[in-house]
């Protein structure tokens, strides 16, 4: 048995002092001496004796008695029953499902998606008040040997009725944030799990697992057609002129694009797939549409070079009037 018993029986914390022990020792002994207690000496002399035997050991008058070091499997399994008695049995959190929403460069290249979402746990304002039954001290039992009442034997303080954040349930609703892996090629409605992310278990049990389900958002910039997407990309002039390969940054990635010759404004350009997939491993297709840009050279152009470069649309142009 620890100190901290024969401090409860005294209804004392750990921390008291010797002052403490003695004023509460004289206290409860005249509570339960049998001698005031007429008619129901038998009832408080075992409490009377634990009153008794609690001062004199800490109060260095007799030695606490020495136990084991380890105890039997019986006695572990009967503590664990008493204390499953006292507070009810330790109880797996429930399950979440919790809607994932992941932008698509994630869906697509895979990465991780922070998210926040709300799960129900004991109210943390009436845990504070008190780690344990101020009556009991943690004991769940009076000095009698009886269910605490003021705990009902919980050894822990219950909800109050006037908690602003509980209502008196003992139950509060908090925001707990994860950060989950999604897989490149996730789909709409997939699910994945994040084992321990779910609700509290009751008594210190375990908690449950969070379920998010995929739900793609598509960004500023993309339009999607089911598993197809589309996009803007500006391309120079003179590569869409004369043609080439040319890189274009999508999705926070560069992708190698193979411009025909004479591309115009608003042609496409298809990219099989490599849109969004679905749950059976079909892929979607990306198209490009080209937005014309002046290359940055064209400010660094000298007064000749501009001349020859008119000179030479001047010349093309006549050609095509006259093939016409």
């Amino acid at each position: 048995m620890s100190l901290e018993e024969y401090y409860r029986r005294l209804e004392l914390p750990g921390t008291a002092s010797a002052a403490d022990v003695k004023r509460a020792y004289r206290r409860l002994r005249a509570k339960y001496h049998p001698d005031r207690n007429k008619g129901r000496e038998t009832s408080v002399e075992p409490a009377f004796k634990r009153i008794q035997e609690a001062f004199e050991i800490l109060t260095g008058k007799r030695k606490p008695p020495v136990f084991e070091p380890a105890a039997s499997r019986d006695e572990r399994e009967h503590e664990a029953r008493s204390r499953e008695q006292r507070s009810g049995p330790r109880m797996r959190g429930a399950n979440c499902l919790v809607e994932l929403f992941v932008p698509l460069e994630a869906a697509i290249h895979g990465g991780a998606v922070e998210v926040s979402y709300a799960v129900n746990g004991p109210c943390r304002q009436c845990q504070e008040r008190a780690t344990e039954c101020t009556r009991c001290y943690g004991s769940g039992q009076s000095l009698s040997g009886a269910r605490c009442s003021a705990c009902a034997g919980t050894g822990r303080p219950l909800a109050g009725d006037g908690c602003p954040i509980c209502l008196g349930s003992g139950i509060a609703t908090y925001r707990k944030s994860e950060t989950v892996m999604v897989p490149a090629g996730a789909w709409d409605g997939q699910r994945l799990v994040v084992e321990g992310g779910g609700h509290p278990g009751a008594n210190g049990g375990p908690f449950g697992d969070a379920i998010f389900s995929v739900a793609i958002v598509c960004g500023a910039g993309f339009r999607r057609n089911g598993l197809n997407l589309a996009c803007e990309i500006q391309v120079d002039f003179v590569t869409a002129t004369l043609g080439g390969s040319f890189e274009a940054q999508i999705l926070g990635r560069a992708q190698q694009v193979s411009i025909p010759p004479n591309a115009h404004p608003g042609s496409t350009i298809r990219l099989s797939r490599h849109g969004l997939t679905d749950r059976n491993g079909l892929r979607g297709d990306l198209t490009l549409q080209l937005v014309l840009a002046m290359p940055v050279a064209v400010s660094h152009l000298s007064g000749d070079e501009r001349e020859r470069l008119r000179a030479m649309f001047a010349d093309a142009q006549r050609r095509a009037v006259q093939e016409s």
